[in-house]
């Protein structure tokens, strides 16, 4: 969706005139170029296109886990752009989900560990709230079964499920997901 700077209302994440460059000189490589994009809060929005266009870094940037070689990038009403490696990471662990293409679970942690690290990252043990949401992901996505076994005990789909539920955890803003469905 195009959209103008002075329509930000219920802005989920933006980013206006990104650009994103690879390399230098003649293997230089432009992932993204000049790219305004809104995600409203409450919607689900899909980035679209074939393999090699950007949309991996696109939500990598939009999710504060890159940086644009140009651009502004927000999220809500939080520039991110520019912001410490820090900073970064306090904003992403309170207001961001992610689920990887790859999935990123910790191969020595069960699947209880790995949907309860954002917290331990955070310092600070799951709420009485917050482990209820927990049980209830656990139930929806069917890995009540599976809570003690490692990723490598478990099929790509429950992998995929653990990731989301590790992402929805925090109950977090928004949700960047790459190729959510590639594994279920």
């Amino acid at each position: 969706m195009q959209i103008s700077p002075h329509d930000t209302r219920d802005m989920a994440a933006r980013v206006h005139d990104l650009t994103k460059i690879f390399g230098a000189g003649d293997s230089r490589v432009h992932a993204l170029d000049n790219v305004s994009l809104g995600i409203r809060r409450g919607e689900f929005t899909a980035i679209m296109g074939p393999s090699g266009s950007g949309k991996s870094t696109l939500m990598h940037i939009m999710a504060g886990l890159d940086n644009a070689t140009s651009g502004r990038a927000f999220i809500g009403d939080t520039e991110i752009t520019g912001m410490s490696d820090l900073d970064l990471t306090v904003l992403r662990r309170s207001r961001v989900g992610f689920v990887f293409q790859s999935f990123n679970l910790v191969p020595t942690l069960d699947v209880a560990d790995n949907i309860a690290l954002p917290f331990e990252l955070a310092g600070r043990a799951p709420s009485a709230i917050a482990r209820r949401r927990i049980d209830t992901l656990v139930e929806t996505m069917g890995l009540g079964s599976r809570l003690r076994h490692r990723p490598h005990e478990l099929s790509g789909g429950q992998q995929q499920r653990v990731a989301i539920a590790r992402a929805l955890a925090t109950q977090p803003d928004l949700v960047f997901a790459d190729e959510p469905t590639g594994n279920l």
